[in-house]
């Protein structure tokens, strides 16, 4: 329903509810051009609590408001608890601070408020959340985004003169536009930070930044927006005092919509994973053909869906493509195994001709293949239109072709003497943060890897050599389980009440928590041949640090005995390693894609789904200065950022080759004065090819 749908309703309460539903903090703003007066005696009334039936459109109603000079008085009071930036989300602790700010840099690679129109949120006590909507509600504007602080300010003559025609001199307006200006500043920082603001450090040249994450009120609401046209998957956070925490939370009944997105792990057992009631195609890993993202694949190799541009149908095609190798990959994995191990005997004997022969450049193998494909497509009900489909045969046959040539890509060797690698598995964490940022829920935030491989690299420093440094650092994620319900805090609190002291809680906050068991490999730069020879696997367990995004990190149990903790100075033997992977597991690689909008964002999204939302970082919202309870010397306030990661399959891995997992699979935290964002790690190998050694 646009406005004047709503205006020329004959209900007064229809009316009503539509208008405030039309001017709420989540919503879109709402276009005014030519419709002022209205618009100024909806906001004016805005005021009134909902129970009380009000005509938001009455003029008497809004001209009795304006007369009430105690209640005006209250309602520009409100004015200066108007934030960009929210430190009381999620916890309402923290009192008598706002903040208004922009990211600096408007062109980082990375989804901040500065990609979107500024607007203005409210945080402060709860009794007085209707008395600020009248100045603090946006709209539309002449093509901006404005509210009526801002116009009265900039002195507009529309909106100067509908204040007039509800019964103010131009003077009065005048004088209330000089009251406002006096409480709203273009920006406002605190002077020390609450105890209950988070705070972070980061390295920052030779020491360390404290910075603190503020969630943005423009970000949060376009949030909103995506959820509620279900442009994005979404989750809710529940706030169970949500008129104390803002305006928008309070306006969701603390329901508060947030993006949800998981990695790409499976809880099947590999081994099922090639079981056929026919003993002659359990070579063949089949259950890969009924993903959705197949599926979804093919749909658009056959050119069904229809694209709003070009670039989007681009994208989706060559998503599309990436989607279908990495399919076909993993469904001839076992086959491809047999042949490079040169062991055939438990191949069955109708297959065995097909895996001797197995060559990108023996058409008959290719045309044998896509035969077999194109029988398994025609078995699933919902695979049956795509087999023997004439715009895919070609499609189908070339890309095989391109898998069977890709897998040379294994006989690789790659030397750098100064470099060696650290790999961990099987490592256990538990309770981490399951929400990155405030907009997004399902993997950890990235810096965390930072944070771990930065701790590692100091405790190396310490109790071997300082010239030790870490200069990537991979993930792999076995499994992934998020906590429903919310935990438990604390008795972190004295309450005394007639002479007795006891231990109290503070609120409940909804942050849900994850379970993981994951890979972690670390790349370390280590000039000194000396050091080299030094350093043992029991030096790196008793460096490796225990924690992981705000959870505990523990090895594997005793009771597995396995070697978890393992140096490499050969990259190839590492990949090899490596390469044994179970493929129901992920590597999250940085993403090619940069977004910096979230139409850019939904848009990948759409197209590729091995991409993934993900918190990389932070923008600054000032220069680092000192501020009082800081825990370093300098301090930063900084906005989350969201990226993209992309979730790669083990079995991709291995078929792509050293040489590019070496070079794409691992992580670096870029800190600089206006960002700190996670980014791919720069690095590069000579490479030789094994067969000429």
């Amino acid at each position: 329903m646009d406005l004047a749908e709503a205006l020329a309703l004959k209900s007064v309460r229809e009316k009503s509810d539509a208008l405030r539903k039309l001017f709420a903090p989540y919503a879109p703003s709402v276009v005014v051009d030519g419709y002022e007066q209205q618009i100024a005696a909806v906001l004016i009334n805005l005021v009134y609590k909902r129970n009380e039936q009000i005509d938001l459109t009455s003029i008497n109603a809004a001209k009795s408001v304006l007369k009430d000079t105690e209640l005006m008085a209250k309602c520009i009071s409100e004015v200066k608890w108007f934030h960009t930036h929210n430190l009381k989300y999620p916890d309402i602790r923290v009192s008598h601070q706002r903040l208004i700010a922009q990211v600096i840099d408007k062109d980082i690679p990375a989804v901040t408020s500065a990609s979107l129109p500024k607007l203005l949120g409210w945080s402060h006590n709860s009794a007085e959340i209707n008395h600020a909507k009248l100045f603090l509600t946006s709209f539309q504007w002449q093509g901006e985004v404005n509210n009526l602080a801002s116009v009265l300010i900039d002195e507009q003559t529309a909106w100067v003169e509908a204040m007039r025609n509800l019964g103010l001199t131009k003077k009065s307006v005048m004088a209330l536009a000089t009251k406002i200006k006096e409480l709203l500043f273009a920006t406002d920082l605190p002077g020390e930070v609450s105890e209950f603001t988070p705070q972070l450090m980061m390295p920052y040249g030779k020491e360390y930044l404290s910075v603190s994450p503020v969630v943005s009120h423009t970000m949060l609401a376009r949030v909103q927006q995506l959820a509620r046209d279900k442009a994005v998957n979404w989750g809710v956070v529940e706030h169970t005092r949500p008129a104390n925490v803002g305006d928008l939370p309070s306006s969701l009944g603390g329901n508060v919509r947030v993006l949800r997105y998981f990695p790409a792990t499976s809880r099947k057992s590999s081994l099922g994973e090639y079981i056929e009631k026919d003993p002659n195609e359990r070579l063949f890993n089949h259950k890969v053909l009924t993903s959705k993202s197949f599926k979804t694949a093919l749909t658009v190799l056959t050119g069904r869906p229809v694209y709003n541009t070009l670039r989007q149908k681009r994208l989706t095609h060559v998503a599309a493509i990436r989607q279908l190798r990495s399919t076909l990959m993993q469904w001839l994995d076992k086959i491809i195994g047999f042949q490079n191990n040169g062991n055939h005997t438990l191949v069955p004997e109708p297959l065995k001709s097909l895996v001797e022969n197995l060559a990108p450049n023996n058409t008959g193998i290719v045309s044998e293949l896509s035969g077999r494909l194109n029988e398994q497509l025609s078995t699933q009900a919902s695979l049956k239109k795509f087999a023997y489909h004439p715009e895919l045969m070609p499609v189908l046959k070339h890309q095989l072709r391109y898998v069977l040539t890709y897998k040379e890509a294994l006989e690789e060797t790659l030397v750098d003497s100064q470099v060696m690698y650290v790999y961990c598995k099987g490592l256990r964490i538990f309770d981490a943060e399951g929400m990155p940022n405030p907009y997004l829920q399902g993997i950890p935030s990235l810096t965390a890897l930072a944070g771990v491989a930065n701790k590692f690299q100091r405790k190396l420093q310490s109790i071997v050599d300082p010239s030790i440094e870490c200069i990537g650092s991979a993930i792999f994620l076995h499994s992934y389980q998020l906590h429903t319900g919310k935990p438990l805090p604390e008795q972190n609190q004295l309450k005394t009440n007639q002479g007795i002291t006891s231990a109290k809680r503070p609120g409940i906050v909804d942050k849900p928590k994850c379970d993981m068991t994951i890979d972690l490999v670390f790349r370390l730069f280590v000039p000194h041949e000396s050091t080299r020879t030094q350093l043992t696997d029991n030096m790196f367990k008793a460096a490796f640090p225990t924690s992981f995004a705000g959870g505990t990190m523990h090895p594997p149990s005793l009771y597995e005995t396995v070697e978890w903790c393992q140096a490499f100075t050969s990259p190839t033997q590492l990949f090899g390693e490596l390469s044994l992977l179970p493929s129901r597991g992920c590597w999250l690689y940085p993403s090619k894609h940069q977004v910096r909008t979230f139409e850019d964002m939904v848009e990948l999204l759409d197209a590729d789904p091995n991409q993934r939302p993900a918190g990389l970082g932070f923008a600054s919202l000032e220069q680092p200065t000192q501020r009082k309870e800081a825990l370093g010397s300098k301090h930063c306030y900084v906005e989350p950022a969201i990226g993209l990661l992309e979730c790669v399959n083990p079995i991709t891995t291995r078929m792509g080759g050293a040489k590019a997992f070496f070079h794409n699979a691992f992580w670096v935290i870029g800190v600089e004065k206006t960002s700190m964002l996670m980014k791919k790690a720069k690095f590069e190998y000579t490479q030789c090819d094994s067969r000429d050694t």
